[in-house]
This record gives structure tokens, sequence and C-alpha cells, in this order.
């Protein structure tokens, strides 16, 4: 069974070809050792992604190994369970303790100065309420628990360009463009995200189960987590019967 994980999980292993020109680079110039540990940090923070996402049985799509990590696609997030897909973002953050622990007992003078502060920067930068940061994520799943659907991720990208503008006004420098570059394209696929996602979520609704806490509404919104109920010219109507209004309302 365990083989067979592995194998599924090697076929879905993808490698970035601009992975390759830092590889080539950072041998050329001297500096290999240094790049590959700092990449191993940022691998080890995304294997606990992906074994949480596996624990709760998520679907896996892709893995792909880029220039400064690995990025973790799944199906079906953002359609099971606010908590769990809390539990997926925050497990990469809490590996840090234990890449912190490892860090401490194999290395020593220079070389584990250089990963333990790798280590802080790595996790410090994920924190970033940027999406698809895992900060950037953790806040839209934390705005999707108490506000209207559509309307959390909208804030999530407002919130995301935000700080990325800050980001890129006080940090841009040679040695991180990729990364600003690679963010601000995310952050343009997040906005089409956005219309798509909310097409397939509110398609889907009639297939949700009913055994969710009840929530009425007097205006045309969406919780996650809820069975919602609509009061509307003081009739009551059921969420499966607001699908055609809840997809016009994704333009508005």
């Amino acid at each position: 069974m365990i083989i067979q994980h592995l194998k599924s999980l090697y076929h879905k292993l993808s490698i970035h070809p601009i992975t390759l020109v830092y590889f080539l680079f950072s041998w050329l110039g001297g500096y290999l050792k240094w790049y590959l540990s700092t990449l191993l940090i940022v691998c080890l923070h995304e294997i606990c992604h992906l074994l949480m996402a596996y624990y709760f049985h998520f679907q896996i799509k892709k893995i792909e190994l880029l220039p400064f990590g690995a990025y973790l696609y799944l199906k079906d997030f953002y359609f099971q369970s606010i908590w769990k897909e809390m539990c997926v973002v925050l497990a990469g953050p809490c590996s840090h303790l234990f890449i912190y622990a490892g860090i401490q007992m194999l290395s020593h003078g220079v070389y584990q100065d250089f990963l333990l502060t790798m280590n802080m920067f790595v996790l410090c930068f994920n924190l970033l309420p940027i999406y698809p940061l895992d900060g950037g994520r953790f806040l839209s799943l934390l705005l999707q628990s108490i506000m209207d659907l559509k309307k959390s991720l909208f804030l999530t990208l407002k919130i995301s360009i935000f700080v990325y503008c800050l980001l890129f006004l006080f940090y841009l420098q040679m040695n991180t463009v990729v990364i600003l570059c690679y963010l601000f394209y995310q952050l343009c696929c997040f906005y089409r995200f956005i219309f798509i996602y909310l097409r397939t979520y509110y398609g889907r609704i009639p297939s949700f189960s009913n055994q969710r806490p009840p929530l009425v509404h007097d205006r045309i919104i969406y919780r996650r987590g809820y069975h919602n109920y609509y009061v509307i010219d003081q009739k009551m109507r059921d969420e499966k019967e607001m699908v055609p209004e809840l997809l016009k309302s994704i333009k508005k």
C-alpha cells in the first residue's frame, strides 16, 4: 500500500524548468550546498502539507518543484470542511519546529547559523497574508468561516495585493525578483480562480449534505459550512433553490 502511494506521488511530481537553471547557476557560483539546504527546508515544509492532506484524504493533483521550494496542488481544496483545510495549511508552518530541532542536533557552527536563519526566513515569509502563501490561505479560510464566501475571497485578494505592494516597495532586490514575479502571477491567477471557483462551488450546492447547521439570510449571500436558507418576499427558500440567483450574483 505504501509503495503504491509512493509510486502515485512520483507520477504527480514535476520539476519546473527554471529550477534546473537555478541548480546550474548555484553550482557554477559555488553555493550549491547553501541553495540545496534552503530548498530542503522548503520541501520539508511542503511535505508536512502533503502528509496532512493525505491524512484527510484530499485529492492530490500535482507536486511541483520550484526554484525556491515546492508547491502542492490539491483538487478538492476549498471543497472540504474549513477546519480540515486549516489543518493542511497550518501543517507547513508547524513543520519548522521540527526542522529547528533537527538543525540544532545535526549541524553546528556557521552552517548551523545559516540553516537557522533560513528556517526562520521561510517560516516568516510563508506567514505573510499573500495568496497563495500559507498566511494568505489561512486568512482566506478564516474569513470564509465568518462571512460571505464571495466577499471573503475578494477581501483576501485585496489584502494580498496590499501586502504584496509593500513587499515590492521595500524588498525589491536582484535575489527576490523571481519570487516577486511568481507571487504577482499567482495573484493574477487567484483573481481568475475566484470566478471559476464560485461558479463551480455554487453549482455543487445541490449535491451537498443537509447535515449542516442551518443559517438564515435576508439577502443573497452564502456561508460555507452551513445549510443556508433565505427569506425572500416573506418566503423561506432552501439554498438549492437559490443556485441560479447565487450564480447571477458572482459578477455583481
